[in-house]
């Protein structure tokens, strides 16, 4: 009879550490309909704007940009050229400007052609041509399983692949001290089904030149991710590697987010790393996006992330934090992958906002969540 209450006694204490967790989400849900934002310092909901990630450029920026699109349109290649230059070794800021070079390219190609030409020796024409063929590799694809893609296309795709790891080599001769051609090497390198080794000699050029270059950190963990070419372990240890040495005003801590976002995604749970190492983790990512400038363009995204696994893990003073520093905009995963972007937003902060400033609450009170949406 006693072994029968002993075997009912741990039966109901398993049964309420399995249901404690949504129905604890779900009464802070219920509570959160009673929510008024502006009293934790929050925008009202009909400000929030699903169309932005986060602000948008200055006015200065966006003129600059349809002059370069004008330009472009015209076959004239050297205001993007000059807009290149002016970001020096700001090697984050000169990929950022790749990027948006890359999709001007990208619906005209021509302007990009005659720089070729007429600069054979540039290695900012080379390395954009190298990372337009890359995303037009990417885009043919697609981002289904393998089995997915028609043979024509997965054909097609190497064929740009290969095409762009070539003329990023060429770039990589023409501007030695760029790590942008190496970028495009190490995103290549899971589509190409480079090995281990392989990828590494890559991945130890990209960092000799820019060792906390975000993109290239963003890039690298899509390798180590177990759809590709690594496993959990290695991803999230690539993920904590990129908190530790992030020094501070970078983004790269960031880089976590996505590796603890593409396990949950995978495997429908958080990672096995006990519950008080994940906590001071994302404390530590906290406090690094902190530290990063406001106009950084990655920012945004990641403080997106960071507010929900915040959230999702009872801290949720350092949420409402995330959650006033993001302000209105709410067009950035994890919302966006739900029916109402708005609703699920305006849901984790009315959760962490109510539950903020209470220490007990925090530490013991909810407990984290494995779910990737509200």
């Amino acid at each position: 009879m006693i072994q029968l209450l002993f075997d009912v006694a741990v039966l109901v204490l398993v049964a309420g550490l399995v249901f404690r967790q949504p129905l604890a989400r779900a009464r802070a849900k219920l509570a959160a309909r009673r929510f008024e934002p502006t009293r934790y310092g929050l925008p009202s909901r009909d400000e929030l704007d699903p169309g932005r990630a986060g602000p948008p450029p200055p006015k200065s920026a966006q003129l600059e940009l349809m002059a370069l699109t004008d330009a472009a349109s015209q076959g004239d290649w050297r205001p993007a050229a000059a807009y290149l230059d002016h970001a020096g070794q700001d090697w984050d800021e000169r990929w950022h400007r790749i990027q948006l070079l890359g999709e001007i390219a990208t619906e005209n190609s021509y302007w990009l052609t005659q720089w070729s030409q007429d600069r054979p020796d540039s290695g900012d024409a080379a390395t954009l041509k190298a990372h337009v063929l890359l995303h037009t590799g990417w885009a043919i694809r697609g981002s289904g399983y393998a089995r997915e893609v028609p043979a024509q296309h997965m054909r097609q795709f190497h064929d740009h692949l290969h095409a762009a790891v070539e003329t990023a080599q060429q770039a990589a001769t023409l501007a030695p001290e760029d790590p942008g051609p190496w970028v495009v090497m190490v995103t290549a390198a899971r589509g190409l089904k480079y090995t281990h080794a392989q990828f590494r000699s890559l991945w130890n050029e990209l960092t000799r030149r820019a060792p906390h270059h975000f993109m290239g950190h963003r890039q690298a963990l899509e390798y180590w991710t177990p759809k590709w070419h690594g496993t959990d372990h290695a991803m999230l240890a690539f993920g904590e590697h990129a908190i530790r040495t992030c020094p501070p005003g970078s983004p790269v801590a960031g880089i976590y987010l996505y590796a603890v976002a593409e396990h949950i995604q995978r495997q429908g749970k958080l990672p096995s790393t006990p519950s008080s190492k994940r906590k001071r983790l994302l404390a530590d990512v906290h406090r690094a996006l902190n530290q990063v400038p406001e106009d950084n363009p990655y920012l945004p995204s990641l403080r997106h992330l960071l507010a929900h696994r915040l959230s999702h893990s009872g801290m949720f003073d350092q949420a409402l934090d995330q959650f006033r520093r993001i302000g209105p905009w709410c067009g950035a995963a994890p919302w966006t992958s739900s029916k109402d972007p708005i609703a699920a937003f305006d849901t984790e902060r009315a959760i962490a906002a109510t539950n903020a400033g209470r220490r007990a609450k925090a530490t013991q009170g909810l407990p984290e969540s494995n779910f990737a949406k509200s």
